[in-house]
């Protein structure tokens, strides 16, 4: 299960389901500095506002290109260590979580 529904269709079952959906609900949905819609917007990588935007962009599509820079651009534009950690998080879960998805389907002969 993701986000408390069934797979999206094209999901391949593993064996590390449980886990995955437990550190899914972790990361997206638990109490935190962030709102849960913040996480499952950086998490999806779509809707994400303000500061966030480029950052979340470049943590999915380029996390080896992140310097102190750029988060010393959100500490200065008043997000807290907390929140970058959680958007952080957020993001490069998601950004796995594709994936792996899409290394499944095509493991299995989908497209």
């Amino acid at each position: 299960m993701v986000f408390g529904r069934a797979k999206p269709p094209g999901r391949v079952a593993g064996r590390h389901d449980d886990e995955v959906a437990e550190l899914r609900r972790a990361v997206l949905t638990t109490e935190g500095t962030t709102s849960p819609d913040a996480r499952q917007a950086a998490f999806r990588g779509v809707g994400v506002e303000g500061l966030w935007t480029s950052y979340v962009a470049m943590v999915r599509d380029a996390s080896y290109r992140i310097t102190d820079s750029d988060v010393d651009y959100l500490l200065v534009g008043g997000c807290t260590e907390d929140a970058v950690l959680e958007m952080t998080l957020a993001a490069a879960l998601g950004a796995a979580s594709h994936r792996l998805d899409a290394g499944l389907r095509l493991l299995h002969g989908g497209g």
